[in-house]
């Protein structure tokens, strides 16, 4: 796991570096933030401390109070100093506590596509090896992830079933597609749908 966590952090890092300035001020998946906040808040474990996050969630009454106001602080500082970050933490195992180390490979994983999404006319999965997703499809659907990464209910009734690893998850009607698409989709990202298909697909849209 932790070799797949590096390898996605570089994967994401080399990426980046290829970005123009233009790209940065751009919108992202994620609502409200550009791409600089997303890459700070995929950075934040690594700037912020333990004991100035937990002062943050109580100003902040809660972890995604928290984790905006960092992410738009640390994201006014130049963003090839935050890739520089992302690079040199690349072999970190920190996770939150309670969460496996499945949980910042979802981040990475799908905050990467917050970004390459925004910016690309057509979505693509094809710079991810279907296998670095695994773990992450693992998690996701867990009761673990609900309410973390997954909206309560969202996969109820769902037999997610990727067509590149050639595995599924739960019973139910099915969305079938690749790894990384459905593990996006299941966190909510829309673009993934047109790269899906199946019966239960209408319930995401």
């Amino acid at each position: 796991m932790k070799e797949l966590l590096r390898d996605q952090r570089l994967t994401t890092a080399r990426h980046l570096r290829t970005l123009d300035l233009d790209a940065w001020s751009r919108p992202s998946l994620c609502t409200g933030w550009r791409t600089r906040e997303v890459l700070a808040h995929l950075v934040t474990p690594f700037e912020v401390s333990m004991p100035r996050m937990a002062v943050s969630m109580l100003r902040h009454r809660g972890p995604s109070g928290a984790m905006d106001a960092w992410a738009r602080t640390l994201g006014r500082r130049a963003p090839g100093d935050l890739v520089d970050v992302l690079e040199a933490h690349a072999d970190s195992t920190f996770h939150p506590p309670g969460l496996p180390l499945a949980a910042p490979l979802v981040d990475v994983l799908v905050h990467t596509l917050d970004i390459r999404w925004a910016l690309e006319p057509t979505p693509g999965v094809g710079h991810v090896d279907p296998e670095h997703v695994r773990p992450a499809l693992e998690f996701l659907t867990t009761p673990r992830a609900v309410g973390v990464f997954v909206t309560r209910g969202r996969l109820d009734g769902l037999r997610l079933e990727a067509d590149d690893l050639d595995l599924g998850w739960g019973d139910g009607e099915t969305v079938r597609g690749p790894a990384l698409a459905l593990a996006a989709g299941a966190c909510g990202r829309a673009p993934a749908y047109d790269l899906l298909t199946g019966e239960g697909l209408e319930r995401w849209r």
